[in-house]
């Protein structure tokens, strides 16, 4: 990426990597130590033309996520999140697809929720 003075990084993250809940401090200490490693990278590297992000997604409609969580786990949780529904892996890779790609010309350096509003309200 230095060689050719053009670079994307996109660390992924997560949802407990922004905001806190109670049962979660190791995992999402890893995630917020993805935070950290993304704000040196792109202070680090900017003058590189290397712009690093992080995105933190919210509850996605996964096998892992169906299989952990109970229907009424997930009721429950549809409940809080704004849009009222859990995110779909596409739209979480066109995201990243789209931090990766030479149209994003100045983000750098965030740690970007996805997730259906879920940490703002």
């Amino acid at each position: 990426m230095k060689d050719r003075a053009w670079g994307r990084i996109v660390n992924l993250s997560s949802i407990w990597g922004k905001i806190g809940k109670a049962h979660r401090a190791s995992y999402s200490a890893t995630k917020f130590a993805l935070d950290g490693l993304t704000l040196s990278l792109a202070s680090e590297f900017a003058k590189d033309g290397i712009l690093a992000n992080c995105i933190a997604p919210g509850f996605t409609d996964t096998e892992l996520t169906r299989k952990m969580l109970s229907k009424g786990d997930l009721k429950k949780i549809l409940l809080s999140v704004p849009i009222g529904r859990m995110a779909n892996v596409s739209e979480v890779a066109n995201f990243i697809l789209w931090l990766a790609s030479p149209l994003n010309t100045y983000i750098s350096g965030q740690n970007i929720a996805i997730d259906g509003g879920f940490s703002r309200v």
